[in-house]
């Protein structure tokens, strides 16, 4: 065999080139981007077999190792769309296995199909039946993201599936799915032992058969949700002495043409509302769109499930509806077609509300106060595995470098702008003075550097602010290591918390005066845009980072409370960031990776600001300099293009909690899913679903399924659940892990060896549940699946008109998108009830609704209404007085004056008036 020759396929679309066996390259034939699909390293086609002979152990092959005992022949027919790689028997040093490998392009499809054949006289049992998939995904600096493709998939028996697509989201997406009776039961990341130290990565491995492998992952602690299988193969010339497996590969030119293909090919499409995350005192629906006959849908756990079948929505898709009540993970199993079966995956939390304020008591339980130590009032990372309280004296199982995770940069700071950010929403008071507490210190003068000091409201940056201000190096390296710009915004929005409880709830007892927090978070801003620029030659200017988009809302709030210049110069800043990521076109997925799903808030929240402040055309601000100017064009370019990115790195397809919503990393969705990107992110999606999209009902489920994703990450329950499903215990309650590992083992992002589930660190999620803090809401929407659905909410018809109850955890934000209107309503402060519900007509002559405030004291919200019909006149009622008029406006926000802790509020079409704007009423 010439092992130089190359054999070329090329048929309809596809455009191969196959060497030793193995497809080198995979092209879509006539592609303007000529992106390649084949690591250029590997080759697909390699098959990993273990099997073993009655009475003996398991053994290891794969063809590359039996095309070196075995003779390789090679066949390409003459019409240039097959290939043949068979591995012929030796009788000299004969194999008890032979695998057959064949590649088929027939118009717009290509055909790969595995033959295992038994060549000895005894029966073989195949444990372990494996292909990896080496697709080009290497993502590196100087590398446009778009010439390498992320991977989508979902390994669940007969209805698993991959794609691989491109980071502009531009089409064709490469489509993967099992043949005939095919199908995936596991999965791991894999190098080869001959591989390992030489540059190559890891890959990705799908297994048609698991029982060997799955043993080895039970024994290191994997709980494997599926079941693992092997093949019985009767002895050489015997019925059964082997067996087939096949894959097709089909081109897609989008989301929609995938779902497509999967119904095509006699698979399941599935789509979930509110998500897969589900809180308990929610229920969820879905569709299965299919072509095959559907038998059963059987819950795990039968007596905690109510399941039903709505009903066929048409010939091909039938909708469900489901409640679970016990916690945890919970399955699905759908029996469909001949003999073929699916999982649905769901995690089932407490309500929203539950976790939102047991998380933050959680981190402020674990704070250190202890005026000895150099760290008093440090938030500390907890490990729920072990129930040890970390801190600078014992980082636990962090080692190295990673040590900096328990007391600085984004894992260490996010917890307090978590628990100041949730203040904001539900004051506590022990936890308002555990927050106090942290600044007086621990931030200032230590981790940030005071007024008084050069470089004020500098942050240190890793491995503490200890080390770096006893260092003896003066500059970058030690006590001017306050350049890392991810530091920043997570003080910006501590002090920003803190200022809204200020404000919000006065009768909240502070150390400062609530003015003293706006103004450390100003000036922390500003210290953003210039310290970090100067001291280590890193502006902020062109990364995305997480939390920063509260420097808009302090804008905002500058130029309410009169404090004009300092508004003016962080609006300019600011501006500028924006600019940048509008004008200049940059690299949405480089952050400190080059491949980093970081930014996608902070680039939503560009785009909205660019789209607020844009012109239509440059005549419309003459006065202004061309190059300061935002033009709508660019501005709605900048919109599509990164809501295109962050969709291309989130789970949207793929039925699973752990996938569904969740942000992917480099290395798609093998490792690491649920992080804190998959809800700041989600809020961007489900922000752009209810102001900005053409189709807002697709982006709808996607955002709020992200929004609830990662709270499957809590370790909450109750006496009966042990506190917890992933680590139980009491002192667990309120725990979360940074992230999940879909694999059945592998390492933690700080480098602690793991297996399948959540992370017993926290890490960084709680930057995630900022996120979720910001997208809690409750929309009743009119979707064209599932018809009239209220997410984060429960709804009924009345006479009365649509009474809506909030379950979102925050009770601030109710949308409505029925019969094509979009009506936001929202509040500053204080809770609409959850016990009184929401009262709308639906021509939107009313609406009302029952405010809880946190203070009996007589105060004054912000109601903030848009999407009401232009051509009337709207009265404000507060107790049935109307405190205001609101004329022909489809958008306003008007100060409410509340004097009671409860009080319901009326928002009513007034019949033949005129508004007097300058009295309000």
């Amino acid at each position: 065999m010439n092992e130089n020759r190359v054999d070329i396929l090329t048929s309809g679309r596809f455009d191969l080139r196959i060497r030793n066996g193995s497809v080198a390259s995979l092209k879509y034939a006539r592609d303007p981007h000529d992106n390649e699909f084949i690591n250029p390293n590997s080759a697909f086609g390699e098959v990993y077999v273990t099997y073993r002979i009655p009475g003996h152990d398991w053994v290891r092959t794969n063809t590359r190792i039996l095309c070196g005992k075995n003779p390789l022949k090679p066949s390409a027919p003459d019409n240039g769309a097959a290939y043949y790689a068979s591995c012929m028997p030796n009788e000299n040093a004969p194999s008890d296995i032979l695998i057959h490998r064949s590649y088929q392009l027939e118009q717009d499809l290509f055909h790969y199909t595995v033959q295992i054949e038994n060549n000895c006289s005894e029966p073989v049992e195949i444990g372990d039946l494996a292909i990896p998939f080496p697709m080009n995904s290497s993502f590196g600096w100087g590398k446009k993201p778009s010439e390498s493709v992320l991977r989508h998939s979902f390994i669940s028996g007969h209805g698993s599936f991959m794609f691989w697509m491109r980071s502009n989201s531009c089409g064709p997406y490469l489509t993967m799915t099992p043949a005939a009776n095919t199908k995936f039961e596991y999965f791991d990341m894999h190098a080869d032992e001959e591989d390992q130290g030489n540059g190559k990565e890891h890959q990705y491995r799908a297994y048609i058969h698991s029982a060997a492998q799955g043993g080895i992952a039970g024994r290191k602690g994997c709980s494997w949700r599926k079941t693992h299988t092997s093949v019985r193969l009767s002895p050489k010339g015997e019925r059964g002495d082997s067996a087939s497996y096949s894959l097709r590969f089909q081109w897609a030119s989008d989301y929609d043409d995938v779902r497509r293909i999967i119904v095509e090919e006699g698979l399941i499409d599935v789509q979930v509302v509110p998500g897969m995350t589900v809180p308990d005192d929610l229920f969820a629906m879905f569709y299965l769109r299919t072509r095959q006959s559907i038998h059963s849908v059987i819950p795990e756990f039968p007596g905690d499930t109510e399941l039903s079948y709505i009903g066929p929505k048409a010939d091909d898709t039938h909708v469900y509806k489901v409640k679970f009540s016990k916690l945890g993970e919970n399955l699905l199993t759908v029996n469909y077609g001949d003999g073929k079966s699916m999982i649905l995956e769901f995690f089932v939390t407490e309500p929203v509300e539950t976790m939102i304020k047991k998380r933050a008591a959680f981190i402020a339980r674990c704070q250190h106060k202890d005026p000895a130590k150099w760290y008093n009032g440090l938030f500390a990372e907890w490990n729920m595995e072990s129930q040890v309280l970390l801190g600078p004296d014992n980082y636990d199982r962090i080692k190295g470098w990673r040590i900096y995770e328990v007391s600085c940069d984004d894992p260490g700071l996010c917890k307090p702008a978590y628990l100041a950010a949730k203040n904001a929403e539900y004051p506590d008071g022990k936890e308002v003075e555990a927050l106090d507490y942290y600044i007086a210190n621990f931030v200032w003068g230590g981790l940030q550097r005071t007024d008084e000091e050069e470089y004020p409201y500098g942050i240190y940056g890793i491995p503490d602010w200890k080390t770096l201000r006893g260092s003896e190096d003066d500059g970058p390296a030690g006590k001017l290591h306050i350049w890392r710009i991810y530091d920043y915004p997570h003080i910006i929005l501590l002090y920003w918390s803190m200022y809204r409880i200020g404000r919000n709830y006065p009768d909240t007892d502070m150390l400062l005066h609530k003015e003293a927090y706006l103004e450390r978070a100003y000036r922390t801003a500003v210290a953003m845009f210039t310290i970090p620029a100067e001291t280590g030659d890193w502006p902020a200017y062109k990364t995305g980072l997480y939390n920063e988009l509260v420097i808009e809302d302090i804008v905002s709030e500058l130029y309410a409370i009169g404090w004009k210049e300092k508004a003016l110069r962080l609006e300019r800043l600011w501006s500028k960031k924006v600019r940048f990521f509008v004008d200049e076109n940059p690299d949405m997925f480089g952050s400190e990776y080059p491949f980093d799903s970081t930014g996608f808030e902070s680039t939503h929240a560009f785009a909205k600001y660019a789209l607020k402040h844009s012109v239509k055309s440059m005549d419309e601000s003459p006065e202004r300099n061309a190059k300061q100017t935002l033009t709508y064009s660019s501005a709605v370019k900048f919109m599509e293009a990164q809501v295109e990115a962050n969709i291309f790195c989130r789970g949207w397809i793929e039925p699973a909690y752990y996938l569904y919503g969740s942000d992917y990393r480099a290395t798609g969705d093998a490792a690491y899913t649920l992080s804190y990107m998959s809800q700041m992110g989600g809020w961007a999606v489900l922000d752009y679903a209810l102001n900005y999209s053409g189709n807002p009902y697709v982006h709808l489920r996607l955002g709020y399924a992200s929004i609830l994703s990662s709270w499957a990450l809590m370790n909450s329950g109750r006496p009966e659940s042990n506190y917890g499903y992933w680590y139980p215990g009491e002192e667990n309650d309120g725990g979360a892990g940074g992230g999940f590992e879909p694999s059945p083992f592998g390492y933690t992002w700080l480098d602690q060896e793991h297996h399948r589930g959540s992370w017993y660190y926290s890490c960084e999620i709680d930057l995630g549940y900022c996120g979720a803090l910001r997208g809690a809401s409750t929309i009743l929407a009119d979707d064209p699946i599932f018809g009239r659905f209220c997410y984060g909410g429960d709804f009924a018809e009345t006479d009365n008109g649509l009474m809506v109850t909030m379950k979102d955890g925050v009770r601030r934000r109710f949308h409505s998108l029925l019969d094509g209107c979009k009506l936001h309503i929202g509040i500053d402060t204080g809770h609409i009830s959850a016990r009184s519900p929401i009262v709308l007509k639906e021509d939107l002559t009313e609406v009302h609704f029952v405010l809880e405030s946190g203070t009996a004291a007589g105060h004054t919200i912000v109601l903030s209404v848009s999407g009401l019909p232009a051509a009337a006149a709207y009265g404000i009622y507060v107790e049935n007085e109307r405190v205001a008029l609101i004329e022909k406006s489809e958008t306003f926000a008007v100060p409410v004056p509340v004097v009671s802790s409860r009080a319901t509020i009326i928002v009513k079409r007034e019949q033949g008036e005129v508004a007097d704007l300058t009295s309000g009423r």
